[in-house]
């Protein structure tokens, strides 16, 4: 990480390509809860990762080249975005003021990020028919509370269903993939081939896309710490 976004309190994007991502990333988790708050820390060699939690339960989070205030900065992810939107696509600093700082609102603490084990690949496809399937489910069960636990918390996915301990996927897990735009998709297809890497640690299940990460819990116990 450089020092410059630390000493003035700014966040640091220089590529307008990985501006341009951050933009999607912060558009998407905003379509799914418009007083989302994102969290920035530190990911070493000039880099960083943008940590959100969906409505649905699950962390995502993608990694850029760039830096923020002291390795780690919580703020509403409207604000950063208003903030890019304000930047020409020809500068060269990509510093943007953070605003208020909203510790307090985020939830839990930070997954590791190393230490995982490889569990299964599973065509990206796969998430993708899921996500349209769960998608025509909620429309005909939602009520006003918003889709039913019983969609959310289904199982829908099964990997190393051939070993004694099967690891399954459920739909909040889909979803949060999927609807943060991590899997690459024309038309609701994804390209051939594609895979999403299926990994645990403990408790922990991640999932690897092309264009992001997600983390949930297994359990109910005390969220882990970042390492």
């Amino acid at each position: 990480m450089t020092e410059a976004g630390s000493r003035d309190g700014t966040i640091r994007v220089p590529a307008p390509a990985d501006r341009d991502d951050l933009r999607t990333l912060l558009r998407r988790v905003l379509r799914l809860d418009e007083a989302a708050v994102v969290r920035l820390t530190t990911a070493g060699d000039g880099r960083m990762r943008v940590w959100a939690r969906t409505p649905f339960g699950p962390l995502v989070v993608r990694v850029l080249a760039g830096d923020c205030p002291g390795g780690d900065v919580v703020c509403g992810a409207d604000h950063l975005l208003t903030e890019l939107d304000l930047l020409p696509r020809g500068d060269s600093e990509g510093r943007v003021d953070p605003g208020m700082p909203l510790l307090s609102a985020w939830q839990g603490l930070l997954p590791p990020t190393d230490g995982f084990q490889l569990v299964e690949d599973v065509p990206a496809q796969v998430l993708l028919d899921l996500t349209e399937s769960g998608r025509t489910v909620a429309q005909e069960n939602a009520g006003p509370a918003g889709l039913p636990p019983s969609l959310l918390d289904q199982e829908a996915l099964t990997v190393r269903s051939d070993g004694s301990s099967p690891l399954g996927i459920d739909m909040r897990t889909v979803f949060s993939l999927v609807m943060c735009g991590f899997v690459p998709e024309r038309g609701g297809r994804a390209p051939e081939g594609e895979p999403v890497r299926v990994s645990e640690r403990g408790a922990w299940l991640r999932i690897d896309a092309r264009y992001g990460t997600v983390y949930r819990r297994t359990d109910s116990l005390t969220l882990e710490p970042l390492r």
